[in-house]
């Protein structure tokens, strides 16, 4: 591969993965400024009720304490997003650091140099999403197919997926 098409795809890679943070982020962000409304009125519905002795408020009282519990955890799950973005940010420096060094590589065009780049930027990535995107941009699939295709991919694991999972 020639030295500029080298360049082109590490920028590209640090692009790819800037919009695939950002477009992920988007979503959980709403849901959790949406839940933590919730779990806010949940409360202060509880506080009304924590006097009261009668039968029935008490079994509201049960009602709104697992709905809060349930929406907490979804609350949980929902800030996996900044643990990811964070590390895909961080991978997005690296990736533009060295292309920065490449550009100052004074032997154009060595191959070697080109797979060992490479070789780091592949190895650094936790996620399967970064593995795949940085397959689909190394394959020569455009920067905006890559990412469209991921976030896809992305969206439908993430409705079917409801565990926790902390990097």
């Amino acid at each position: 591969m020639k030295h500029s098409a080298n360049q082109i795809t590490l920028l590209q890679l640090a692009a790819a993965q800037l919009a695939l943070s950002l477009k992920e982020t988007e979503q959980p962000f709403d849901d959790l400024s949406k839940l933590f409304i919730e779990i806010v009125e949940g409360y202060n519905s509880m506080e009304g009720l924590i006097g009261s002795p009668e039968q029935s408020d008490i079994e509201k009282l049960q009602s709104l304490h697992q709905g809060t519990q349930a929406k907490v955890r979804n609350a949980i799950m929902d800030f996996q997003f900044y643990d990811r973005m964070t590390q895909r940010l961080q991978h997005i420096m690296a990736t533009i650091q060295d292309a920065i060094q490449t550009l100052e590589i004074k032997a154009k065009g060595n191959d070697t140099e080109w797979h060992e780049i490479f070789e780091r930027i592949e190895k650094s990535y936790t996620m399967r999403e970064e593995k795949q995107l940085f397959d689909s941009i190394r394959s020569g699939e455009g920067f905006e197919s890559a990412v469209k295709s991921l976030i896809e991919q992305t969206f439908k694991k993430e409705a079917v997926e409801s565990e926790i999972e902390l990097f």
